[in-house]
């Protein structure tokens, strides 16, 4: 099941990749780096309201996951009661956008050749974008419970390529931004639809009407303020680097922070298909003894690194000149340095991650919190020191900066605390073995490539990186991954040991 979910997953971040990837050169051409800004705003907005799920999303998900009864009854009180909360708030969320549109588009963002009126309709039609897609976290929430990776990531690539299909018809023909995201409002609506049609056909216990029970939600209330106060925490943390750019730089330099987020894409979606899939295997192994989830732990964790290593090592070492013939010049001049910044961040995030998924699985989700609550009084002010000194770049180095304190605090602490295994051998297999690999390799190929000082022998050099990383990844790997991957390829080495897991 773990390795169906894992490519599923797969399947759908990497079609979505292509898209976006296809889609941004595009965006940037016809509307404006400015624009792309306005785009880049989407973003922003949604992880912020994120704090208002109030930890129930993640709850939803481990509550499904380990509830064994007939027909999921024990769970279907929370979901039910879940699923009305979400619809209350997104109505909360459209009010609340569509009111602060003005403040968001004069006292906020930093136009130059964007008018008023423009940007203030983009907000509004970015609010109502907003607003339609937040409860298709509910409904994710639930099909990963059950572990319907398939049906979530069919759902989530069709809304996808219409969203950005036509959405490149419409600039195509009218380049205007206010129509595109006015666009993006009415495929989000759709989106919303379709997802609460196929959630409430495999999950019948979800009933369409406004409920909830008190008694189910104070059943999670603890576990959900925790997360709760993790998401909050996350999005000030995670989302910081970005606002303060919005708030402190142009848009334009807005509009080249998140050109370089998203030629990232990859990395993120990656990570994402695994932590999707490795979360409520690690509820489903927590619920079997803590042996099983250390070792289901392990597997996910060197399969993690050494899948993220590779396109992190790409972006670090070849990321301007990616951007150059993706974009252009100016979006090489201007996004490529935080680009490379920012991707060794995301893969000291991936590395990290699945200690973060242990703890929330086995509700130990106060290790998190707390290592959140300390760190962003000491990110806040620095991030703020480095954006306003140092532009984007100063945005990503304290990006860096903060998956490293991560290295130090949450990665010990959940191994100490929760699966009570040895520090240094994951250090190795989950961090060290793939940086090696990817410097040796990459990084290794870029200075070949820079000491023959030919543009044709970039390319070939970043062509060759890959097998050669391949090759040392492989020899670099432990010996338990090295037979999984010659017995039945790289997902297998994540299947249970024993038969509980389903």
């Amino acid at each position: 099941m773990l390795r169906t979910n894992i490519l599923a997953n797969l399947a759908g971040s990497g079609w979505i990749a292509v898209l976006t990837l296809i889609a941004t050169p595009i965006q940037i051409h016809l509307l404006g780096v400015e624009a792309y800004g306005l785009i880049g705003l989407i973003t922003v907005l949604q992880i912020v309201f994120n704090t208002l799920d109030l930890g129930l999303s993640a709850s939803v998900t481990q509550t499904v996951a380990a509830d064994r009864s007939p027909g999921r009854a024990e769970s279907a009180p929370l979901t039910n009661s879940v699923g009305t909360i979400y619809g209350l708030m997104a109505i909360l969320i459209a009010g609340l956008l569509w009111l602060t549109a003005s403040l968001i588009a004069t006292r906020w963002l930093k136009p130059d050749t964007l008018d008023s009126e423009t940007v203030l309709a983009a907000v509004r039609a970015i609010g109502l974008y907003v607003a339609f897609r937040w409860p298709i976290s509910f409904y994710t929430g639930v099909l990963s419970g059950i572990q319907r990776m398939d049906v979530l990531n069919l759902l989530k690539a069709g809304a996808a390529t219409v969203r950005l299909g036509v959405g490149i018809a419409v600039i195509l023909a009218w380049p205007d931004i206010v129509l595109f995201l006015a666009w993006f409002a009415a495929s989000a609506l759709v989106e919303l639809v379709a997802f609460a049609i196929a959630t409430h056909r495999l999950v019948p216990e979800l009933r369409p009407m406004v409920r909830i029970s008190w008694p189910a939600i104070r059943s999670v209330w603890k576990f959900s303020a925790t997360m709760a106060a993790i998401a909050v925490l996350s999005m000030l943390i995670t989302q910081m680097d970005r606002i303060f750019v919005s708030k402190l730089l142009s848009l334009e330099a807005f509009g080249y922070y998140s050109l370089a987020y998203t030629t990232g894409i990859a990395i993120s979606l990656l990570q994402v298909s695994l932590n999707n899939a490795a979360l409520p295997a690690f509820a489903e192994a927590a619920s079997h003894g803590r042996r099983e989830l250390a070792q289901r732990y392990a597997k996910v964790s060197e399969l993690t690194a050494f899948a993220v290593a590779l396109p992190c090592a790409l972006l670090v070492f070849f990321g301007a000149d990616i951007l150059r013939v993706w974009v252009n010049e100016e979006a090489a001049r201007g996004a490529g340095l935080p680009l490379a910044l920012l991707s060794f961040g995301f893969f000291l995030n991936a590395a990290f991650s699945n200690a973060y998924l242990s703890a929330v699985a086995t509700r130990k989700a106060n290790i998190p919190a707390t290592v959140n609550a300390i760190g962003i009084l000491v990110y806040a002010p620095a991030l703020y020191v480095l954006t306003a000194r140092f532009g984007t770049v100063g945005a990503a180095s304290g990006w860096v900066l903060l998956t490293v304190y991560y290295g130090f605090t949450l990665f010990p602490a959940v191994h100490r605390r929760v699966l009570h295994v040895p520090l240094l051998p994951s250090l190795w297999h989950g961090l060290a073995a793939p940086v090696l690999s990817a410097v040796l390799a990459v990084g290794g190929m870029r200075l070949a490539a820079n000491m023959l000082g030919s543009e044709y022998a970039i390319w070939i050099a970043l062509a060759l990186a890959i097998p050669f990383y391949a090759l040392g990844g492989y020899l670099l790997t432990s010996t338990p991954l090295r037979e999984a991957i010659r017995r039945s390829g790289a997902l297998a080495v994540i299947q249970p040991t024993r038969g509980a897991a389903r």
